[in-house]
């Protein structure tokens, strides 16, 4: 979650996909029917009626609460399993009416960095691997680098690295001097297409808004009507309600719940509620953010105190036997390198420190957590033989699918 529970009041808008709240989750919807009111519960002032656009296949008593607009109910009854066509449209259609805040785009996200020259997105044809493209009638489906992973299920995955027999260009392309002990993505700016808010000319073709503007383009209104199910005019409602919230003085929250997370594909479906919000500068102001209904004592665990196997309570990554982590310095070391990677200084292309922000905390985690579990060993010498305690997985062993 990216805010507090009562913080979801100072909505203008709130998105609720995948979840029935009002029955699922009665405290969080307090709050929405709380945004929903016309007086602010914490001031007491008079405020606009917030707004309530329910994203489910089912007509819920959540979706029974969804805001009446201009006659149209804001429930969209989308298609099980096409929750990311839904966004993807909403998010063309933001760019396509100018309803994209700039300013956080450009300060607050990685839009303007550049992407190595050769990764494309899966607009482009690739034969070998793509599914036929109704829409544009050639192979499309695949992003660069798809390589064959005899671990998984289905046998693919991509490579994000820059080398080998099967390269993926996932990366940035970087600054040639950059300060000692970092790595700093250039980005396209000073001069270029960034110097005005809003943005004029064209991005950089290598930047992450050319490529994101790319991947975006077969999402019409009518594409995303026949894959959803949804009738052009009730997406046209539902799009245009939501994306006003990009202006500074609004905000929007997205609640999600099982009915998002619990598909194959779906982390994506996460993550493509977070790029929106990115996109309309939602997320941390007062009333914008994006939040997990969560309810399931699993679901918690996995995730903050370290269930899944690949983690250690609070996000640290599992050691290994030998690559990277043989021992306590060489774990602090590797995660220095892979995970404080300082974001640019706008036009320069320099890090600033300040951007590393509570990552740099995790080198701390860890000490905390082998103090905690053992906690005679305090001294720097001990830690280094507590950490020598800690379980370790084989080095290039997938341990989820084998």
């Amino acid at each position: 979650m990216t805010q507090h529970w009562n913080d979801i009041a100072n909505s203008d808008v709130v998105m609720i996909i995948g979840s029935n709240a009002a029955e699922n989750h009665p405290i969080s919807f307090k709050w929405v029917q709380a945004a929903m009111e016309t007086v602010n519960p914490f001031s007491g002032l008079a405020k606009p009626a917030g707004k309530l656009i329910v994203v489910d296949p089912r007509y819920t008593r959540t979706a029974a609460k969804a805001s009446v607009d201009g006659g149209v109910q804001l429930h969209g009854n989308i298609r099980p399993g096409t929750d990311i066509a839904f966004i993807n449209g909403m998010m063309k259609w933001a760019i396509d009416h100018g309803r994209v805040n700039y300013q956080y785009l450009r300060d607050c996200t990685n839009a303007s960095f550049l992407l190595d020259a050769n990764f494309k997105t899966c607009r482009t044809a690739n034969a070998q691997y793509g599914e036929l493209d109704v829409f544009e009638g050639n192979f499309t489906g695949i992003f660069s680098g798809l390589v064959n992973d005899p671990r998984r299920h289905k046998k693919y995955k991509y490579n994000k690295g820059s080398t080998g027999t099967n390269p993926g260009y996932w990366s940035y392309q970087y600054h040639p001097t950059p300060p000692v002990g970092t790595k700093q993505p250039l980005v396209d700016r000073g001069p270029g297409y960034w110097d005005t808010i809003p943005p004029s000319g064209s991005p950089n073709t290598d930047s992450v808004w050319a490529k994101f503007i790319d991947h975006l383009s077969v999402y019409s209104l009518a594409n995303v009507s026949s894959i959803t199910g949804v009738d052009t005019a009730t997406l046209t409602k539902l799009y245009d309600v939501y994306t006003s919230t990009y202006a500074d003085d609004k905000s929007a929250n997205i609640m999600y719940a099982m009915g998002g997370t619990q598909h194959t594909y779906g982390s994506q479906n996460v993550k493509s509620y977070a790029v929106l919000q990115m996109l309309l500068g939602n997320v941390g102001v007062a009333g914008g953010g994006i939040n997990a209904l969560r309810g399931e004592s699993n679901v918690q665990g996995s995730t903050d105190q370290g269930l899944l196997w690949g983690n250690l309570p609070g996000y640290l990554a599992i050691p290994t036997g030998t690559t990277g982590f043989a021992n306590r310095a060489a774990y602090k070391a590797t995660y220095l390198a892979n995970h404080t990677v300082q974001d640019p200084t706008p036009g320069t292309g320099l890090g600033n420190p300040a951007s590393i922000a509570w990552q740099k905390n995790y080198l701390k985690y860890l000490d905390s957590l082998l103090q905690a579990w053992w906690p005679k060993e305090l001294s720097p010498s001990s830690l280094d033989a507590a950490y020598q305690y800690l379980p370790k997985a084989r080095d290039g062993f997938w341990y989820t699918h084998t």
